[in-house]
């Protein structure tokens, strides 16, 4: 029986071997696009679950209160961490994670007792505490490695790197030149998806090197603070406790301590909470449901052509029902028949979708950022889900076909007077509308998401990036840092040079609060602060609106601001701010001696905040270089050379101003990329069903485009006939698709600070788009009918 079954079955298949092709390939397209988004959403709700006790970890973090405002903010001040360890017994462990330190170089001793030097990123400090609370498999060493003072653990990566196929334990390495490290433990390299990502693990005990300050007013987004609770205690209950446990570190500044509110945000929540920052990527949990309706979507839409194409060969089959009905076949049967047909199909586009999985897998770096990893032995719900595609198909796609067949009158399907019911047609317009309204709403989606990212690289700034290329200041000694760059400034080549803590666009910034009185009253708010020298507006080309510069020799103690700034203080324009003193983190203090015009120090996605310019040679982390050469390899291995006479322990590392704006961006860009790949995916899923839907209805009107023919019709009423159903279509599906797109994308717009407002060419566009490609797939198939010689299709009359 079975085997009569499949035989049936795979001889109607191949009895219609284009209906079978068709179906098959826009269901393998469909199902591979559906695997692949059900593949990366996994991996991203999987961020950092494999640690053992994730259910009760847990990231300190902070809520300000200012100016009627709500800020919030995952960077800590460094004491936070040893405080709430002695403060609430309800706490098993307590870690800091301390990024603030950049990407240092790292030193192993060769045997001739040189040392290889490596700029690490990805490293950081942490309290011995860390490996009690999260999972890592130790291949030396053991969970108490940094107990120990200057002690540090490598990854495997990173072992094998420094050391080869030799053990790393007790191997010793240079900090920056600094210090020295000894290795007590190697652990496997963390899994791609977590926001723990460090590969060099360094003990937070430091003795008299250490780094970190004990102030609770000043704090970094680079350092973080993490706990577990105890069994059986509860977030909420600690919260409750947490509530003001903070004043007593705030001696003095007490309204500061009342602006800050901190509380637990779950491990496990930190990956898609875009309130805070993170070691790792961000990713909404509304983005990644989007991306799983876009992958149903997808997978749907390859339904509604094998939908189509089955109700229009119903006509073909109608004998074949009739026959197998007078023979004693009931309903049930021939449904199950036609649902083997359906599932056989289904298992065939698996089968094909595979090889079109892996290679989108393995090239998924292009739209990611990273290759996507696919274990099937830590993917079993996805792979129980791969299993069930073919099931969820058959009964979406060849349900409704099957049961239409099956209900045929075998009288009338035996004369081959099926010609189809207006239900029919009224289901495969709204089909057919269905995909039109996904292919443009996608296709208005993806022209809006280009449209921000041109309006990204042509805004203006505020300053000059061209040719300016920054570099960092590894160690802050004045009279060298003032030495280096008299030497680089007399490179030719060179235009400018200046030293600042963080340059002048970066993706981090230094925050605190700013006190000030204007007309009687006094002032305190939020506002970046940037330690520069005199050369700064003059290298990135700053405009200065009102006042002057500050002196190369800042003993008056004279601040810059920007624009923001004198907003914040009430003041109606730059030069009433001119003399206006400042106090800031509660011990700088200076007098304005100049206001510059308003540009954007960090990604578009943020307001302009307002800024304080001062000097302070002992935060000089960053140089900056505008050059004036077409040879640039030859001045930048000049200014290396500079810069390794002064620091001959770090390793020298460039990068152009304009490509660390560009990657402000690569995430919006990675979008973009993904959006385009799958309307184009579902443009082409829609058109093969469409080639196959309007073949079918030429081949069924042969005669009657004959006759027309025959009766003076012109080659454009007849291509008419068979557009205009389709062309309406089009209208209604743009009514629909253009408000969804809108209202979908004006959400993700209000991430963005600075953003296009879609117009009336952006909808156009994807309708325009729309009917060329309706356009061209159903008239080439209608020209051809059109201006086929009606001899032949009248022929057999």
């Amino acid at each position: 029986m079975l085997k009569i079954f499949l035989v049936t079955n795979f001889r109607n298949l191949l009895k219609n071997k284009i209906h079978t092709a068709i179906n098959s390939i826009g269901l393998s397209l469909g199902m591979s696009c559906a695997i692949f988004i059900l593949v990366m959403v996994s991996f991203e709700l999987r961020f950092d679950n494999y640690h053992y006790h994730s259910d009760r970890i847990y990231r300190v973090v902070v809520k300000y209160h200012q100016n009627n405002e709500l800020s919030y903010s995952s960077g800590l001040p460094y004491p936070v961490a040893e405080a709430m360890r002695q403060y609430f017994p309800d706490l098993d462990y307590a870690t800091i994670v301390d990024c603030n330190s950049g990407d240092p170089v790292l030193g192993v001793k060769e045997g001739n007792g040189l040392p290889r030097l490596f700029k690490e990123g990805k490293v950081t400090f942490v309290d011995p505490d860390y490996f009690k609370m999260f999972s890592y498999s130790w291949l030396e060493g053991s969970p108490d490695a940094l107990l120990r003072e200057k002690t540090v653990v490598l990854t495997e990566s990173v072992a094998r790197k420094y050391f080869g196929s030799t053990p790393a334990m007790n191997k010793v390495i240079s900090y920056n030149g600094k210090f020295d490290l000894v290795v007590s433990g190697v652990v496997n390299d963390p899994p791609l998806n977590t926001n723990l990502p460090f590969r060099i693990l360094i003990s937070n005990r430091l003795g008299a090197d250490k780094h970190s300050w004990d102030r609770w007013t000043s704090s970094s987004g680079a350092i973080n603070t993490y706990v577990q609770v105890k069994p059986g205690i509860k977030s909420e209950d600690l919260e409750h406790k947490m509530q003001g446990w903070h004043m007593k570190y705030f001696t003095g500044v007490e309204e500061e301590g009342r602006n800050r509110t901190y509380f637990l945000q779950p491990l496990n929540d930190v990956h898609f909470d875009k309130r805070f920052g993170s070691f790792s990527n961000i990713v909404s949990r509304e983005s990644l449901g989007a991306l799983s309706l876009i992958g149903m979507l997808l997978l749907f839409s390859a339904c509604i052509n094998f939908v189509n194409l089955n109700t229009v060969l119903i006509v073909n089959r109608s004998r074949e029902v009739g026959i197998r009905k007078v023979l004693g076949s009931s309903k049930a049967y021939l449904v199950f028949q036609f649902l083997g047909e359906t599932f056989l199909i289904a298992c065939m586009a698996l089968i094909i979708s595979m090889p079109l999985l892996e290679l989108a897998l393995n090239n998924a770096d292009f739209v990611l950022g990273y290759n996507l990893p696919f274990r099937p032995s830590e993917n079993g719900i996805v792979i129980l889900l791969i299993f069930t595609i073919p099931i969820i198909v058959t009964l979406l796609a060849g349900l409704y076909p099957a049961c239409a067949m099956a209900s045929f009158q075998p009288i009338r399907a035996l004369k081959n007077r099926i010609y189809g019911s207006s239900g029919g047609t009224t289901i495969r317009r709204a089909l057919i509308g269905f995909q039109l309204v996904v292919s443009q709403g996608l296709v208005i989606c993806t022209i809006i998401i280009l449209q921000q990212i041109r309006f990204f690289n042509t805004q203006p700034l505020g300053l000059n990036t061209n040719s300016v290329v920054e570099f960092e200041i590894p160690e802050q000694r004045k009279n060298d840092l003032v030495s280096m760059k008299s030497r680089m400034e007399g490179i030719a080549g060179v235009e400018d040079v200046t030293l600042s803590n963080t340059g002048a666009v970066a993706g981090n910034y230094w925050g605190g609060d700013f006190e000030t009185t204007v007309n009687g009253q006094k002032i305190k708010t939020a506002a970046q602060v940037k330690f520069i020298d005199e050369d700064y507006l003059k290298t990135y080309q700053i405009t200065l609106v009102a006042g002057a510069n500050i002196p190369a020799s800042d003993s008056a103690h004279l601040f810059l601001v920007n624009e923001a700034l004198v907003r914040a203080m009430g003041l109606k324009n730059a030069e009433e701010a001119i003399g206006v003193p400042i106090v800031y983190w509660g011990s700088k203090k200076g007098t304005v001696t100049g206001v510059i015009k308003n540009f954007h120090s960090g990604p578009l996605r943020e307001k302009i905040m307002p800024v304080i310019f001062m000097t302070g040679p002992e935060f000089y982390n960053t140089c900056a270089v505008r050059l004036r050469t077409q040879d640039v390899k030859a001045v930048m291995d000049a200014i290396g050379q500079e810069w390794k006479t002064t620091f001959p322990q770090y390793v020298f590392e460039y990068s152009f101003l304009d490509d660390t704006i560009r990657n402000f961006y690569e995430e919006e860009r990675r979008m973009s990329r993904m959006i385009m790949a799958f309307s184009l995916i579902v443009v082409l899923i829609g058109s093969i069903g469409l080639l196959g839907l309007v073949s079918f209805m030429v081949s069924k009107r042969t005669k009657e485009v004959g006759i027309r023919k025959t009766l003076g019709a012109s080659t454009g009423s007849i291509m008419a006939i068979f557009s205009r159903e389709f062309i309406w279509l089009i209208g209604v599906s743009f009514a629909i698709a253009g408000p969804a797109a809108y209202y979908s994308m004006e959400g993700w717009l209000e991430n963005f600070a600075y953003r296009v407002q879609p117009g009336a060419f952006t909808f156009i566009s994807g309708a325009a788009l729309s009917f060329l490609i309706v356009f061209l797939t159903v008239g080439v198939i209608s020209y051809r009918a059109a201006t086929a010689n009606p001899v032949d299709a009248l022929r057999n009359e």
